[in-house]
């Protein structure tokens, strides 16, 4: 709870409708750049993934129409055989002179043809290949002829060319007669440069090209290295595609010369073959417009944040100024200068009468503050003349102390100016020390006015006008904080005076000062008995009893404002200082 209160008492108007701005701006601002981004991510990403299927798409659709297309002219090239005139058995046709030089016009038509067999079902037949061919290639034509043969459906094999590293298909397309059955098989060798050329198109920007086979092994690769073309056999999306062949699309993660990486991967069959055609790329790359985009758009939204929190702080001054300024007045008039007016501001109409109102307001505070004061003042006045009329009353009881009240309150009051006591203190002093010797009024007028010494029974009587006074005062509210210097005048600092026996830091302060004030006037003030003495005597006095009688800071106070002036009393008679001195204790506690 603490910190909220805190947080309240330091928030400011402008802070809040700066705060409030910026949010009305910023909340729909992020909620639909949210949303926004949101969908263009989502877009983007569904583009690059459809970007990736249709390339697979359109690699194992070219790709299959060029294998279905040669393996359509090897058919026609083995039903125009069988249908040509010519010898009735098959493997007597094969070797008549117009069958190689029709095969040699065929190929030459085809340079994509690298080799040519016509073989009747016993393998026996013309064959047509460069010298130097390649072992694995007979290899895998006698492998496709094997099997057309038994099964009676085209058969295709991937190989390489090891010494030019050229992809190749070998084609083995069965022809049957009449009667369905396989009369002879055409093979050939084709160049695969479309897959290349296609594959090297689709291979930039760090896009990798792979041809699978129906088992999953890698035939051939663009663009990729050993460590991810050994990798991506054991990828999801291959063996996802070995379990089901269909197209596919997929996220992994294969191993590659950078280390381990994210994948985005698409995979289309080759529908005359059964191959795949795999195309995937970093998810990082894939995904890069995306992530471009979001960057574009959260530095966008901080621009217009930007420029929304620029706009709410010159709107939020400028509504808070004239706020500002009553606030400030308001503190004038807090503070007691009930004069301050504010200009009626014409920044809103609300404002402008809130001005005016407020001027009006102050207006009124001020002329009703002004009786107020008027009226407290009265009754200060009222108050301190009663009290003094009150002290003056009792002092005429004895016409030998007239003023003595009067002069130990200027006294007291001095001594605690330098004492540093606060104004509230001094003004209490001051009123408790002029009714200090209220008591007396419930003193017989024969013992205040015995011009000698009081007898041991009208010293007791005396000695009751602390507690009388104390007791006519405690009734009165207002001057319960006098009761001190009243009851307490007469305490010694030692424990010996009366009426309680205080001693030390026991008796308060106010009732200290008085005591030194009090002694002071006593012994410069005419007596019946004696005659008033010079004020450095009456210094001198006081200050041998400090520690005993009187409080020692109290007497250094008393004793700074008599070397400064400010006890001013009428000077007595120098001549009387020894009667005095054997007459000072009862002449001081009278």
């Amino acid at each position: 709870m603490r910190l909220p209160s805190i947080f309240h008492r330091r928030l400011r108007l402008r802070h809040l409708i700066f705060l409030l701005l910026l949010l009305a701006g910023a909340i729909p601002l992020a909620i639909s750049n949210w949303v926004l981004i949101a969908q263009n991510r989502d877009l983007l990403e569904t583009e690059e993934k459809s970007y990736l299927t249709q390339s697979a798409q359109s690699l194992s659709r070219e790709l299959g129409d060029y294998l279905a297309g040669n393996k359509r002219l090897l058919h026609q090239l083995g039903v125009g055989l069988l249908a040509a005139p010519g010898a009735a058995e098959i493997e007597d046709r094969l070797r008549e002179t117009w069958v190689g030089a029709y095969l040699h016009r065929f190929s030459a038509a085809n340079p994509n043809l690298i080799a040519l067999r016509v073989l009747d079902t016993a393998g026996a037949g013309p064959r047509f290949a460069p010298p130097d061919s390649a072992p694995e290639i007979s290899d895998a034509l006698d492998e496709a002829f094997a099997i057309a043969r038994a099964e009676g459906s085209t058969t295709f094999r991937f190989a390489v060319l090891r010494a030019a590293n050229e992809p190749v298909a070998v084609l083995a397309v069965p022809v049957a007669n009449d009667r369905g059955e396989v009369t002879l098989v055409v093979e050939a060798v084709l160049r695969l440069r479309l897959m290349e050329a296609v594959f090297e198109r689709e291979a930039q920007g760090q896009v990798e090209v792979f041809l699978i086979d129906r088992d999953g092994t890698l035939l051939w690769s663009e663009g990729a290295d050993d460590r991810t073309r050994a990798s991506l056999a054991h990828s999801n999306l291959v063996l996802d595609f070995v379990r089901k062949p269909l197209h596919l699309t997929a996220e992994y993660t294969i191993a590659t010369a950078r280390g381990p990486e994210a994948m985005l991967g698409q995979v289309a069959p080759v529908e005359e073959t059964g191959w795949g055609v795999v195309v995937h790329k970093p998810v990082a790359t894939a995904f890069e417009a995306a992530r471009k985009m979001v960057v574009s758009a959260v530095l966008a939204s901080l621009l217009l944040l930007l420029l929304a929190a620029l706009l709410a702080l010159v709107i939020s001054r400028w509504v808070g100024h004239p706020i500002r300024r009553l606030i400030r007045s308001t503190h004038e008039i807090a503070s007691g200068n009930f004069g301050m007016r504010l200009e009626e501001e014409r920044v809103v109409a609300e404002l402008s009468d809130l001005a005016r109102d407020f001027n009006q307001m102050s207006g009124y505070v001020e002329a009703y503050v002004g009786k107020l004061r008027e009226a407290a003042q009265r009754n200060r006045d009222l108050f301190i003349s009663s009290i003094r009329a009150f002290a003056a009353a009792i002092d005429a009881k004895d016409p030998y102390t007239r003023g003595h009240s009067e002069r130990v309150a200027e006294l007291s009051r001095a001594i605690s100016r330098h004492l540093s006591q606060s104004e509230e203190f001094q003004q209490k002093l001051w009123i408790g020390a002029l009714l200090h010797d209220v008591g007396k009024i419930g003193i017989e007028d024969r013992v205040l006015r015995k011009g000698g010494v009081l007898t041991a029974e009208e010293f007791e009587q005396m000695k009751r006008h602390p507690t009388v006074g104390a007791d006519i005062l405690q009734p009165l509210e207002d001057l319960r904080d006098m009761l001190p210097a009243v009851r307490w005048h007469h305490e010694n600092w030692n424990g010996r005076g009366y009426p309680d026996g205080l001693r030390g830091e026991d008796i308060p302060l106010m009732a200290r000062i008085v005591a030194v004030a009090d002694c002071f006037d006593a012994i410069t003030t005419d007596r019946p008995y004696q005659k008033g003495y010079e004020p450095r005597y009456a210094a001198e006095v006081i200050t041998k009893l400090a520690g005993s009688r009187f409080d020692a800071k109290v007497v250094t106070a008393f004793l700074r404002a008599f070397e400064v002036g400010d006890l001013v009393v009428e000077p007595g008679d120098s001549t009387l200082v020894a009667q005095l001195e054997a007459e000072l204790p009862a002449a001081v506690n009278t």
